[in-house]
């Protein structure tokens, strides 16, 4: 769960369907994710043989996708390779909360690994989330407040 020590307001980037308190856990949101990404796939947003799979490191605060059915020989323009990286990069990002000043680490940090059919990565992207920077006010769900 993300806490935020100070009273002042800070800037954050909030996603849509991200939270503090009792279910917004890094967990959570992998389960949430998972149900985003099928959803994706059936509607044709991310390619049919494209498989994911979520893990979460709790302690380093990671959530972890690692993606295989893609390769550079299929897709040597990485055209597909990017639309995939991106959308699965900003549907994470709907689950994060991160301030932009640095003081309180992100909720999670993903890491988005395409792997090739030995198992070998040819592409990545990390990073915490990507999205409109709002206020956040110790008001908002904050327990206590």
């Amino acid at each position: 769960m993300t806490s935020f020590e100070s009273t002042m307001d800070c800037l954050v980037v909030w996603g849509a369907r991200a939270g503090i308190g009792p279910g917004y856990t890094v967990e959570a949101a992998a389960v949430r994710l998972a149900a985003d990404i099928a959803e994706l796939r059936d509607d044709g947003g991310i390619p049919s043989y494209v498989s994911t799979v979520i893990t979460v490191l709790p302690q380093q605060r990671v959530l972890e996708i690692r993606v295989e059915g893609l390769s550079v020989e299929a897709d040597p323009d990485r055209t597909t390779i990017r639309e995939v990286t991106n959308t699965l990069f900003e549907l994470a990002s709907d689950y994060n909360i991160a301030t932009l000043d640095a003081a309180v680490p992100p909720l999670f940090t993903q890491r988005i690994v395409l792997v090739d059919s030995d198992g070998r990565p040819f592409s990545a992207m990390m990073g915490a989330g990507v999205g409109d920077v709002e206020p956040f006010r110790q008001q908002r769900n904050s327990p206590g407040a």
